[in-house]
């Protein structure tokens, strides 16, 4: 493994590791969802970097990164994901993102489609604000978060994320993640200013302009977003096609580490 900084054009750092070097072949580039560092990739980025050379990480404000710009977007995480590898000498990469790093993966494919060679877009819809019923149930919950003690609030948040079936199958790894959240908190102001990000994101009117391949996935137990966002994102790309992941939630990553990396290589080695 390798770690280092990269030093963004209007002053910023992001902090990143390197895995699976020895591999030949385009990289990877993992983007997160909200709450946690690149720590948490675990088993799933392992699991990749048997193949591919995987590069991982941290938005600014989280982890060792620097802090964050005063207004966020996800298209902005996106540009600071291309000033990475331009910083790597990486011209050409595939990308994955869950959730609010689905989103930026979205506009990796906009933003930059010679450099995108496969697109993986987990958990993540077209719109960040969704106006239904569920949607504001969603919103609600992840809004009331924030209201926990300021060292409690991230790990309140990945643990939202978390489907009830894995918190009842597995809660010392649900407790394991927690503990590795707190190891390495962001402040109370970054995750909001992320959280606005993901709810703000809107990027449905500029999807057919992304000429990766595209494979989009979602929990089957995603009762934060569903199936049913991810599945009308992948039909408004032109070369998406879209995949459930069965017994997951929406972190399918963390829940399903294996079925989920297997999927993600089979796609990009193809």
């Amino acid at each position: 493994m390798k770690t280092g900084f990269a030093r963004l054009p209007d002053g910023g750092e992001l902090a990143y590791e390197l895995h699976g070097e020895a591999h030949e072949g385009l990289p990877i580039l993992l983007l997160r969802p909200l709450g946690g560092t690149m720590a948490l990739w675990g088993a799933f980025r392992a699991l990749l970097a048997e193949k591919l050379r995987v590069i991982s990480v941290d938005y600014r404000g989280s982890g060792r990164s620097s802090a964050d710009p005063a207004w966020v977007s996800t298209r902005g995480l996106a540009r600071d994901g291309l000033a990475l590898l331009d910083h790597l000498g990486v011209r050409r990469a595939h990308a994955f993102g869950v959730s609010l790093g689905g989103m930026t993966a979205t506009w990796l494919g906009i933003l930059a489609p010679s450099r995108i060679a496969k697109l993986c877009i987990a958990s993540a819809p077209a719109r960040g604000l969704s106006l239904t019923r569920a949607g504001f149930r969603r919103d609600l919950a992840m809004a009331a978060c924030f209201l926990r003690r300021g060292e409690d609030v991230e790990a309140a948040l990945v643990d939202r994320i978390f489907s009830g079936a894995f918190r009842a199958a597995q809660p010392e790894e649900a407790r394991r993640i927690q503990d590795l959240v707190r190891a390495e908190p962001a402040s109370r102001v970054a995750l909001l200013k992320h959280a606005l990000a993901g709810v703000l994101h809107d990027a449905h009117r500029q999807l057919r302009s992304i000429q990766a391949p595209t494979l989009v996935l979602a929990g089957a137990n995603d009762t934060l977003l569903g199936t049913e966002a991810p599945r009308a994102l992948a039909a408004a790309i032109p070369k998406a096609t879209f995949e459930i992941i069965a017994d997951a939630g929406h972190a399918v990553a963390l829940e399903q580490p294996i079925v989920t990396a297997t999927r993600v290589l089979g796609f990009v080695l193809s």
